[in-house]
């Protein structure tokens, strides 16, 4: 089951911080986030991944900095996301 309570973290990644927020909406619950950095000068291209307990990667967005993006997921616990930033992928712990 999901979190019953939502949480806001920072994560820094090269240059850049990934605003992450999760709310709880029932049996799901929604991931927001914002990569923040001055530009893309440190990559050409950005994405986050969704990836689920057995390591499937469940949903991709391609993100632009400072431009908001939004992923439906089942429990945090269970899941983690990749940030990658040109060549180079940081893991991102949901709980």
């Amino acid at each position: 089951a999901a979190s019953s309570t939502g949480w806001t973290r920072p994560f820094q990644a090269a240059d850049c911080y990934l605003d992450l927020s999760y709310k709880p909406e029932g049996q799901q619950g929604l991931l927001l986030g914002q990569l923040l950095g001055e530009s893309k000068a440190s990559f050409d291209t950005a994405r986050v991944a969704l990836i689920g307990p057995k390591g499937a990667r469940l949903q991709t967005e391609e993100i632009e900095p400072n431009t908001g993006f939004r992923l439906t997921v089942g429990s945090v616990a269970a899941h983690h996301l990749e940030l990658t930033l040109g060549q180079t992928t940081f893991k991102v712990a949901l709980s």
